[in-house]
């Protein structure tokens, strides 16, 4: 089968299959950092991240749910980042269902080292080409991100596929 569907679209194409298959590929890939004291995957440090911008103002399952992955997949995470030190678990003494999770200093710290470690490394320079793009340019991209976004969602919905890449620890 020939792939001239694609037309023009086809370096573009590559690109993303390409991105995608590097990403899957050191997403829970635990590595040390160059020059930091951070020793964490790719599936970890957003993990702290998105709990850190929530600042306690979401519940777990809205957090895993914005990040893409599921709640067990999320669950296992934090368990790696208790165990790091890098987040600490607590209960609501009424109810034992109720789990908060807060971010320690040690997990502060290494947030910390890890954001300035990752924008060096790439997101100054991503920053940079993007205040290229005209806002409403920015905004189509955005919406074919999106889109890949939910044609993925929908395959994993119709197969009834619950696991992510994010559950192969």
């Amino acid at each position: 089968m020939e792939t001239d569907w694609m037309g023009r679209h086809r370096e573009l194409v590559e690109k993303f299959i390409r991105l995608f298959n590097v990403y899957a590929r050191r997403y829970t890939m635990v590595s040390h950092l160059d020059h930091t004291n951070v020793e964490t995957s790719s599936a970890q440090i957003q993990t702290l991240e998105y709990i850190l911008e929530a600042d306690g103002s979401q519940k777990m399952s809205e957090i895993a749910s914005r990040m893409g992955i599921t709640r067990g997949t999320f669950s296992n995470n934090v368990k790696k980042l208790v165990e790091k030190g890098y987040l600490q678990k607590s209960y609501n003494p009424d109810n034992k269902k109720d789990v908060f999770v807060t971010v320690t200093a040690k997990g502060k710290q290494a947030y910390q080292e890890y954001s300035e470690y990752i924008y060096r490394l790439w997101f100054q320079r991503m920053f940079e080409l993007a205040d290229r793009i005209p806002e409403e340019h920015l905004h189509t991209f955005k919406e074919i991100l999106d889109g890949f976004t939910e044609a993925f969602n929908s395959e994993e919905e119709t197969a009834g596929n619950e696991e992510d890449i994010g559950n192969k620890e």
